[in-house]
């Protein structure tokens, strides 16, 4: 128990330079992808998910550190896309108990019925970048959507 909250004050110390350095990675990704322009990312990431899905499609990592990669930035895009969706923000979960507890999520949306729904875009990042190829990265975030909103999910 020690252990998981000490991972978790460190998590929560690290929480602002996480964020700054998750904003340029973002823009950097979206403009490698070929999309621009591409800080635009930053404040309309529903409008890119059709041209990153496109981009995303067939590319397959080459080697666990290009998937890392990969990971990491799919992970940056599905969080931003849920906060500027439902005006949430990222921050460390302390609910003690929960599977995504000391995790970087996204959630606080203020429209939600349940006040407490979150989101770990580094685990849809991880099914994405996992499923085969090709793939639509729009039913991920359709799928999640409609969890966080609690109804079926389209397909």
């Amino acid at each position: 128990m020690r252990d998981q909250d000490e991972v978790l004050e460190r998590r929560r110390a690290e929480l602002e330079d996480f964020y700054k350095g998750l904003l340029p990675a973002l823009v950097d990704f979206v403009d490698r992808l070929g999309i621009g322009p591409a800080h635009e990312v930053l404040n309309h990431a529903q409008q890119f998910a059709p041209h990153v899905e496109t981009a995303l499609r067939d590319l397959a990592p080459a080697d666990e550190d290009d998937r890392t990669w990969l990971l990491t930035r799919v992970a940056y895009f599905v969080g931003e896309f849920f906060v500027q969706k439902h005006q949430g923000c990222w921050y460390v979960n302390d609910v003690k108990g929960s599977r995504y507890f000391a995790r970087y999520v996204v959630g606080r949306f203020p429209r939600m019925p349940n006040s407490g729904t979150m989101l770990d875009p580094f685990e849809v990042a991880r099914a994405f970048v996992d499923s085969a190829c090709p793939r639509r990265l729009s039913d991920f975030l359709e799928e999640v959507d409609a969890a966080v909103m609690g109804r079926p999910p389209l397909h």
